[in-house]
């Protein structure tokens, strides 16, 4: 290829002056300029340049040692593994951050516990803790972890506390470098998939209100015909789901569905129902499945359930059914971007004698029950968090119409309806049972009712217009955009 550069004489000088230039282009070098500049222009216009996502999924098993329960004193000893506790989840990274979303088979994660294995997972993904979000399922066959209760609770035995804060280490720095591994495998995120499918007969309401307005608990389990029999009440009956695309493949199955998990409280360790039909789904479809607890924090499974295994494995079917017909009827949209929201949640202390610090103190130096005992540690906990102004985070990561909220505690099922009526238009997801240092969030009336059980649980206090306006505000309808906020 050679560049001829002729010259023109001008009319008015004797100097000549460069008009134009002209290429002599051979037949076998026109294809090869014609590639470059259609592929300058790919790279120029191509939404996927401007707005790349990747993501990798990870798991790992964090099952307890059989003995001794190692959390707090839920459980208290651990003495058959039926089917094994998994951490999974999901790395997200875009040219402005980093964000992971974790699930884990445990009861909960509280105060500092919660801290060590967000920040643990933060520092595995190379982003900063506020871009992680790490859920627990809330089965009460797998260990409750809270190390500021563990302090107060075993403050005179000293192995107790060391060899529970050993093996919270080691868990949380396990699941670190499961996360860590899986950066190195990162794929091209492209497309979301969001449906969503009714359960059948699995989730009921706790609360049963009363003419009188008194409230009668149904528990998880019962065996009472009368309290079988009443109206399922206020729940959300749809699971929904969300996949994630490499351009036609799936990489991920998310599943979240509203109620309390468990069929049965005690020493066999299992991730009972949501992990059976999980673990299940994945086998029979070959992807990749994570589960999340919505907001249960006042429904569960004891209308449909008397505790026993034939219970369990009926509503492991049932929610499994569920999760089946909603992973075949995929809606895909392409990925137009991400964001990441973080706000913050400022409780106050809830009012009262029996939420009193002095009250817990009394208990701790008594001879009370070790169950009234460990109540005590872990509202006084709470209430040293709150003094010390500690407060907690909601988080929220949009995908296109896809809005995937992270609460925190067991949150009443209200919140998570209101939260989907507020973007109508758009597929919204909530995962409670984040930090579970406050336990319970309910609306303010749950102090004032007479009967029910979850306000005894509930150390957060009235935080109803303030957990709304968190909402509101996660769920904006602004435009995504790939930055952390």
């Amino acid at each position: 290829m050679s560049v001829q550069p002729p010259t023109m004489l001008d009319a008015s000088s004797d100097a000549p002056i460069r008009r134009i230039t002209f290429m002599k282009v051979s037949r076998h070098t026109l294809p090869i300029i014609l590639f470059l500049i259609a592929n300058f222009a790919t790279l120029v216009w191509s939404p996927a340049c401007a707005a790349e996502l990747k993501v990798a999924v990870f798991s790992t098993d964090v099952t307890p040692p059989l003995g001794d329960g190692i959390g707090i004193g839920f459980v208290k000893q651990f003495v058959e593994v039926e089917q094994p506790l998994l951490a999974k989840g999901f790395v997200l990274k875009s040219d402005s951050g980093t964000f992971v979303i974790c699930a884990i088979d445990y009861c909960g994660l509280c105060n500092d516990s919660y801290e060590l294995f967000r920040n643990k997972i933060a520092a595995a993904a190379n982003t900063t803790p506020q871009n992680v979000a790490v859920q627990s399922l809330h089965q009460h066959t797998a260990p409750v972890l809270d190390a500021n209760a563990r302090r107060i609770l075993y403050r005179d035995q000293r192995d107790q506390i060391d060899r529970r804060a050993e093996f919270e280490t080691l868990t949380a720095e396990k699941i670190a470098r499961a996360v860590s591994d899986a950066t190195s495998n990162f794929r091209s995120l492209t497309h979301v998939g969001t449906s969503k499918a009714k359960v059948d007969r699995v989730a009921s309401s706790r609360r049963l209100r009363q003419p009188d307005g008194s409230v009668v608990a149904r528990m998880s389990s019962t065996t009472d015909a009368g309290l079988q029999s009443a109206p399922e009440g206020t729940i959300d009956p749809w699971l929904r789901s969300v996949a994630l695309y490499e351009n036609e493949q799936e990489i991920a199955h998310l599943s979240y569905y509203a109620t309390h998990p468990q069929t049965s409280s005690g020493g066999n360790i299992t991730p009972d129902v949501p992990g059976i039909a999980r673990e299940r789904l994945q086998k029979e479809t070959g992807v990749f499945q994570i589960y999340f607890t919505g907001c249960g924090g006042d429904i569960a499974m004891g209308k449909y359930n008397s505790g026993t295994t034939e219970d369990r494995e009926a509503l492991a079917n049932r929610l499994y059914a569920a999760m089946e017909a909603s992973v075949k009827t995929f809606k895909r949209q392409a990925v137009n971007g991400a964001r990441w929201q973080t706000k913050v949640l400022h409780f106050p202390l809830t009012a009262g004698p029996n939420f009193a610090a002095t009250t817990h103190e009394s208990i701790l130096n008594s001879n009370a029950s070790s169950s009234a005992k460990l109540k005590a540690a872990m509202n006084l906990a709470w209430i040293q968090r709150i003094r010390a102004q500690q407060d907690v985070e909601a988080s929220c990561l949009t995908i296109g119409d896809v809005c995937l909220v992270h609460l925190p505690g067991e949150v009443f099922v209200d919140y998570q309806l209101s939260a989907q009526q507020l973007r109508s238009n758009a597929f919204v997801a909530v995962a409670a049972y984040g930090d579970c240092g406050m336990w319970y969030i309910g609306p303010d009336q749950i102090y004032k009712d007479k009967g029910g059980y979850e306000q005894k649980w509930s150390f957060g206090g009235c935080v109803e217009g303030q957990l709304k306006l968190v909402l509101t505000e996660l769920l904006s309808a602004a435009e995504p955009k790939l930055q952390a906020e």
